[in-house]
């Protein structure tokens, strides 16, 4: 179960530079895609031909509309999806600028609202994994949610993981050091673990995160890789080389193929943990090439192809320290 951001995202494509007070600028297309990190997560699952339900909650507007129609003909289940009359359709602007990092302007709306007060109490008992995402985005889920949630999950013998968005100027911590020694898999990028500890040293910020109580932490970097720490060790992954056009969703689609590694794993076979996170990169990789979050989400065969096509960085290794 994905549980989180569902949104309609407005992508532009990538511009040479952001336009001055008053100017314009001309991108070669603006497209409307599924959005929202627990919407994005789930697609990709589906895509990979894995059941996954998708909690969250979208107005009944027009975007609403299209995204649980978009989401239905993926493949999501939406069981515990809610279309939330009177709200408005939460929706993202991601602005590509060539050379630089992508910008993004939400409007949570429906997001925000009590859904989760209307989440049957035994929706987390009986799943594999319990995954909750872009947490300090939104209004919903808060920390009382999480601590509702995630205990059962985890007495249910299911991973939980945590993605967040950190909002400039908001301090998420507190909530994290009630949530996160609930949490199997924290999964911040660089730039909000620095904003979170303070610490330019991912190290340091990865110790940080096991000392609030996660099992796992990994810090992904984009082109630059992925560094982890868990109870094995910690280690680091170098990137797929390709050839970037957008990096929106790169960090959703690795939770989706972590999470379709782990699932592989509870079903077939025994996968080290740094495997689990190269088949995170792969899937991050593929979204890079395409615009928006999920056009470049691969199917079964196609992660496949890629993987088999793709050379094994030197760093792939679990590298033990003595900690």
């Amino acid at each position: 179960i994905c549980v989180g951001a569902v949104v309609a995202d407005l992508v532009a494509q990538a511009i040479p530079e952001l336009p001055k007070a008053g100017a314009s600028a001309r991108t070669p297309s603006i497209s409307l895609n599924i959005g929202g990190c627990a919407a994005n997560v789930a697609t990709g699952l589906a895509r990979l031909g894995r059941a996954v339900q998708l909690c969250g909650a979208v107005g009944d507007d027009d975007l609403g509309k299209f995204l649980y129609r978009s989401l239905a003909e993926e493949g999501v289940s939406l069981d515990l999806f809610q279309v939330k009359p009177g709200e408005r359709t939460g929706a993202t602007f991601v602005i590509n600028t060539e050379g630089e990092d992508r910008r993004f302007i939400s409007d949570t709306a429906a997001n925000d609202c009590g859904w989760p007060e209307a989440l049957p109490e035994d929706s987390f008992e009986e799943v594999e994994v319990l995954s909750v995402h872009a947490f300090g985005l939104s209004r919903r889920p808060h920390r009382n949610d999480l601590l509702r949630w995630f205990p059962r999950a985890q007495a249910a013998g299911a991973l939980t993981i945590l993605d967040v968005i950190v909002i400039p100027g908001e301090n998420l911590l507190p909530d994290l050091e009630a949530v996160l020694p609930h949490v199997d898999l924290f999964t911040p990028n660089e730039e909000e673990a620095v904003r979170l500890t303070g610490e330019a040293d991912l190290e340091r910020s990865l110790q940080r995160f096991i000392d609030l109580g996660t099992t796992t932490a990994v810090i992904t970097r984009g082109d630059r890789g992925l560094i982890w720490q868990g109870p094995e060790g910690t280690g680091s992954i170098e990137a797929p080389s390709v050839q970037e056009m957008d990096a929106t969703g790169c960090g959703d689609a690795f939770i989706a193929g972590f999470v379709d590694a782990h699932l592989e794993q509870r079903s077939t076979a025994e996968i080290s943990t740094s495997e689990m996170m190269w088949r995170g990169a792969l899937m991050g990789a593929s979204v890079a090439q395409k615009p928006g979050a999920i056009n470049g989400l691969p199917k079964r065969s196609e992660l496949d192809l890629f993987d088999r096509s793709t050379p094994r960085p030197h760093s792939l290794r679990e590298q033990i320290s003595d900690h």
